[in-house]
């Protein structure tokens, strides 16, 4: 059983190149709730959602990106969210451009669960368990 106390922080954050890197200096407040490893994945993994709402989405042209972080329990779940219409995932095919569509597949590869919520806002979700006994995470 954990004892880790529940916490959550929700940002509007700018659309615009900045993004990014506010949203992965938000999560040095979880750091102290996760080991090394998965800091690192955390971080990376925002670093593809933001970037993809600013690219794709309509961040770029509204102005925001929603970013929430909720730690309870054995989980931590990250949420990033824009205007944009919103997308199927689609798996990686071969042919693919190579220089684009590595940030949903790293986000599979490493979350432990992860989805997309279309309804306006448009939200990608991902989670992350933080229990020490959890099921391995894939390997790249």
């Amino acid at each position: 059983m954990s004892t880790r106390a529940p916490r959550e922080l929700s940002l509007r954050l700018p659309g615009g190149p900045g993004a990014v890197a506010a949203a992965r200096h938000a999560l040095d407040d979880f750091a102290g709730d996760m080991d090394g490893s998965l800091v690192s994945d955390a971080r990376l993994l925002v670093s593809e959602l933001v970037t993809n709402s600013v690219r794709h989405g309509e961040a770029a042209r509204s102005g925001e990106v929603g970013f929430h972080v909720a730690v309870a329990a054995e989980v931590m779940r990250i949420e990033v969210s824009d205007a944009g219409a919103g997308f199927e995932p689609v798996a990686r095919t071969v042919g693919q451009d190579e220089g684009s569509g590595w940030g949903l597949f790293l986000v599979e590869q490493l979350a432990d669960r992860w989805g997309v919520e279309r309804d306006r806002p448009t939200r990608v979700w991902l989670e992350i368990d933080l229990a020490p006994g959890a099921t391995p995470r894939r390997a790249l």
